[in-house]
């Protein structure tokens, strides 16, 4: 209610007799939907900070205010010296002005999401603070005024509908209808009723009212007993604006923060249960490490090229199919076999570790949406960090992994990532991919000892080579490939910039990945 027409006629009769005869000194602007207008007179200094915010607008009128050295603009500078000669509140309409003589009025417009400050001179409007209301370089003055008559006659004809005598009520003044039983009243009861308002309104009380979670309101009638009130709307809105920077702002805040942990918390559960899903699917695979003691115990009986060959377990004295790669020797296939079990259990090691640091990140999380709860001010607020310590030995990798028929693949995720991606994590033989002549993420797929790349898993990480680059958008991307030892530093270069050197070329489509 702090910009309704019943309020900003008190607050017009108070600044006319406050500001008569003050010359403007400066106005300008040194933050977003923000003006700051300063006046003089006889050495002493007035302040009217306009916040015109697209959720909320107000004026306040701070005792003091310093103009910062940078950053600030200099507006409406044809009122520059000018006197205020009266201020003048618009008839029904939450819009006033300063007359300041020689044709110039400068227009208060506080009009909700569309609040607006704008010079006229004469009934043209020549300047305008929030220029992206385009609509308000057409509108006139005389043209928000409104005239309302209010009679018996015509009172009992509309049947008490408020609504068509005072559209500038509005919304603030439902709640008092509502509590005075306002329909259940005869129409002389009504009608009385709204003589007694008007009587009222002409020179009401002000109180602001408080609900957790909401913006604190102005209203001209006392909704709880906790209620401040004043007599002064000028203090009114200073104490407004007050509450809503200091409460409003800071419980709002505080949910944004608190909304962010939420979603860590569920991203965090989620990894969480996809990993222990992870883990049983690991420890029930068959083991490789008794699966390559079942052929190192049948040399004798594996033939050479043999892809698959039946053995008898151990145990059970049943027989296992047993997989094989013909291109390579039993024992060279059994000690692929052994470091798939060697992997696996650094897998299991790992889960479990990232296991157990997410579950430390949660508990984390959850104290500080606790912590969030007793914070009164935005210090408090401040000193509350809401990233989490890194547990002890764990580091964020500078690459997002992937993995294609067994091989692990890389990719850098930005400039400097990619330097420690390429030349802290790649190892000499591993292979590296880049786009061709655009910027994009490095690659590195990881050699396996003893093995060549295969060919589909180069064409995959070239895929993604695209797909992470300023090529993505086009349909066929050249990318080049070659052994990390034949890439070195670019000297003197930017992060991510590398010489690459005994390149071969592919030609791919970027690849879809899934978010």
């Amino acid at each position: 209610m702090h910009n309704n027409y019943y309020f900003l006629r008190q607050l017009c009769t108070r600044l006319g007799q406050d500001l008569r005869g003050f010359a403007i000194a400066e106005i300008f602007s040194q933050a977003k939907n923000e003006l700051i207008i300063a006046m003089i007179k006889n050495g002493e200094e007035r302040f009217i900070r306009a916040f015109l915010g697209p959720s909320f607008c107000i004026l306040s009128f701070p005792a003091e205010y310093r103009r910062a050295r940078k950053n600030s603009v200099d507006l409406f500078q044809d009122v520059i010296r000018k006197k205020i000669r009266d201020v003048i509140q618009i008839d029904n309409d939450r819009s006033f002005y300063f007359d300041f003589g020689e044709d110039y009025r400068l227009l208060f417009k506080m009009h909700g999401n569309k609040a607006n400050i704008i010079l006229f001179k004469g009934d043209k409007a020549v300047e305008i603070f929030r220029r992206k209301l385009k609509q308000d370089a057409s509108i006139t003055i005389e043209g928000l005024n409104r005239e309302i008559e209010f009679d018996r006659a015509t009172f009992e004809k509309e049947h008490g509908n408020i609504r068509k005598f005072f559209p500038t009520m509005g919304k603030p003044f439902e709640w008092y209808f509502r509590q005075h039983g306002y329909e259940q009243m005869s129409i002389d009861e009504q009608y009385r009723f709204v003589e007694s308002l008007l009587k009222y309104l002409e020179n009401p009380t002000f109180f602001i009212h408080t609900v957790q979670g909401r913006a604190p309101a102005l209203t001209l009638f006392r909704m709880s007993e906790e209620d401040p009130e004043f007599d002064d709307p000028a203090m009114a809105l200073n104490e407004l604006f007050g509450l809503y920077i200091s409460s409003y702002q800071l419980e709002k805040k505080k949910e944004t923060i608190r909304n962010a942990l939420l979603r860590k918390i569920r991203k965090a559960e989620s990894y969480i249960q996809k990993s222990y899903e992870k883990l049983r699917q690991l420890e029930n695979r068959t083991d490789d490490r008794h699966v390559a003691d079942l052929i190192m115990a049948n040399l004798h009986v594996i033939r050479p090229h043999e892809s698959e060959v039946i053995l008898t377990d151990f145990f059970t004295q049943k027989p296992v199919s047993v997989k094989l790669n013909p291109n390579l020797s039993p024992q060279a296939n059994a000690e692929r076999y052994y470091k798939k079990a060697r992997n696996r259990r650094i897998e299991i090691k790992n889960i479990t570790r990232h296991i157990l640091d997410r579950e430390d990140q949660v508990k984390t999380w959850r104290e500080q949406i606790k912590k969030l709860e007793n914070i009164r001010n935005f210090k408090a607020l401040k000193q509350l960090s809401i990233e989490p310590e890194k547990a002890k030995g764990q580091e964020e990798m500078p690459f997002q992994m992937f993995e294609f028929q067994d091989y692990e693949i890389m990719v850098g995720k930005n400039a400097a990532k990619n330097d420690l991606l390429t030349f802290k994590y790649a190892k000499r033989d591993d292979l590296f991919l880049h786009v061709k002549d655009a910027p994009g993420s490095h690659v590195v797929v990881r050699k396996k000892s003893g093995q060549n790349i295969p060919a589909q898993v180069i064409e995959k990480a070239a895929e993604l080579a695209a797909r992470y680059s300023k090529r993505s958008g086009e349909s066929l991307v050249s990318v080049l490939y070659t052994p990390k030892k034949y890439v070195r530093k670019a000297k003197g270069g930017p992060k991510g910039a590398v010489i690459v050197e005994r390149e071969k070329i592919l030609l791919v489509k970027p690849a879809e990945v899934k978010k």
